[in-house]
C-alpha cells in the first residue's frame, strides 16, 4: 500500500518540473533579450569620436592658418614691390639731382672763368642796357687803310668781353649791289659761347662794297629791333642816295633817324679812319657826331 503512494508522487512532481522548464524555455524564447551595453565599448567609441572631432577641429585650424599665411605672403609681396618701385623712384631723382649738380658746377666754373677772363665793357663805350644792335658800313671805301679789318677786331674785342646777360645782332649794309643791308638773326640773341661764335663768322666774311645807304640801314634797324636799348651805327663816310653814288643829305637823314626813334632807342656812332681824327669839319664827321648828340648817344673817331 505504502509504495503505491511513492510512485504517484513521483510521476506528479516531474509533470511539474517538465511544466516549469518548458514556460521558461517560452519565456527565453519569446521574449526579446535586453541590449546591455559594454562600458568598455562606450568609452571607445566616446574617444573616437572626441579624437575625430578634435583630428577636424586640428584640420580646420591648420587651413586657417595655411590661409593667414598666404595673406601675410601677398601683403609682404606687395609691400616689397612698392618699396622696389620707391628705390626706382629714388635712383632716377638721384641721377636727375647728379647731372642738375653737375651742370650747376659747370655753369659756376664758366662763370668764374667769364669774370676772370672778361674787361669792362662800358670803358670808353656807355651803353644804355645789354641789348645792343651793331649796323656795320662795308661800302668799297672800307677798303682803304683796312678800315673794315680794324672794325672786325675791334668788334671782336669788344663782343668777347661781353657776358651772356648781353644779347646782340648785326646789321651790314650794303649787301652787295642787289640789297642795301643784311643781317644775321633779326633780332638780337644771348652772347653764349656758340652765339659768340656765330657772330665772329658773320665778321669774318664782310667784304667792302658797294655805296652807303645810311637812310634805309638806319630805318629798318629802328623799325625792327624796337626793344633794343642802343645802336652802334660803325661808318667811314657820308649816306648815299640808296645804293648810289650819289651824296644823301646829311642833315635829312639825321631829322628822319630822329623822327624814327619813337622809342628813345640810344644811338651811338663811331667814325672809322684817319679823317674822322685830322678834319673835325667834314660832312661825315658832322653827320656821325650830330646823329650820336641829338640820340643821347656816344661818338667815337678812330
Amino acid at each position: 500500500m505504502k509504495r503505491r503512494e511513492t510512485n504517484v508522487f513521483s510521476i506528479a512532481f516531474l509533470d511539474l518540473l517538465s511544466g516549469a522548464l518548458g514556460a521558461v524555455i517560452i519565456l527565453f524564447v519569446a521574449v526579446p533579450k535586453a541590449k546591455v551595453d559594454d562600458p568598455t565599448k562606450k568609452e571607445i567609441k566616446e574617444k573616437e569620436g572626441f579624437a575625430r572631432k578634435m583630428k577636424i577641429e586640428a584640420k580646420k585650424d591648420q587651413q586657417s592658418d595655411y590661409t593667414a599665411i598666404l595673406n601675410i605672403k601677398e601683403e609682404l609681396e606687395q609691400k616689397v614691390s612698392e618699396l622696389e618701385g620707391k628705390n626706382r623712384e629714388l635712383t632716377t631723382q638721384n641721377k636727375k639731382l647728379q647731372t642738375q649738380s653737375k651742370q650747376i658746377s659747370e655753369d659756376k666754373k664758366e662763370a668764374r672763368d667769364r669774370k676772370t677772363a672778361s674787361v669792362p665793357v662800358d670803358v670808353g663805350f656807355k651803353f644804355k642796357g645789354k641789348r645792343i644792335v651793331f649796323v656795320i658800313d662795308v661800302s668799297g671805301s672800307m677798303f682803304m687803310e683796312d678800315k673794315i679789318g680794324q672794325v672786325k677786331a675791334g668788334l671782336k674785342m669788344l663782343i668777347t668781353s661781353m657776358g651772356e646777360d648781353f644779347s646782340i645782332d648785326v646789321v651790314h649794309f650794303p649787301d652787295g649791289m642787289a640789297r642795301e643791308y643784311r643781317y644775321l638773326w633779326g633780332r638780337p640773341k644771348q652772347m653764349s659761347k656758340r652765339n659768340k661764335q656765330v657772330v665772329y663768322r658773320f665778321l669774318h666774311d664782310l667784304r667792302p662794297w658797294g655805296a652807303t645807304p645810311t637812310r634805309s640801314t638806319m630805318q629798318f634797324a629802328l623799325r625792327n629791333y624796337r626793344d633794343a636799348t642802343d645802336i652802334v651805327l660803325l661808318s667811314d663816310g657820308a649816306p648815299t642816295q640808296s645804293n648810289s653814288k650819289r651824296t644823301d643829305d646829311i642833315y635829312s637823314v639825321m631829322r628822319s633817324i630822329k623822327s624814327k626813334n619813337s622809342k628813345g632807342i640810344q644811338i651811338n656812332t663811331i667814325g672809322v679812319g684817319s679823317d674822322f681824327l685830322m678834319n673835325t669839319s667834314n660832312p661825315k664827321y658832322i653827320f656821325l657826331k650830330s646823329v650820336a648828340d641829338q640820340n643821347q648817344g656816344f661818338f667815337v673817331g678812330f
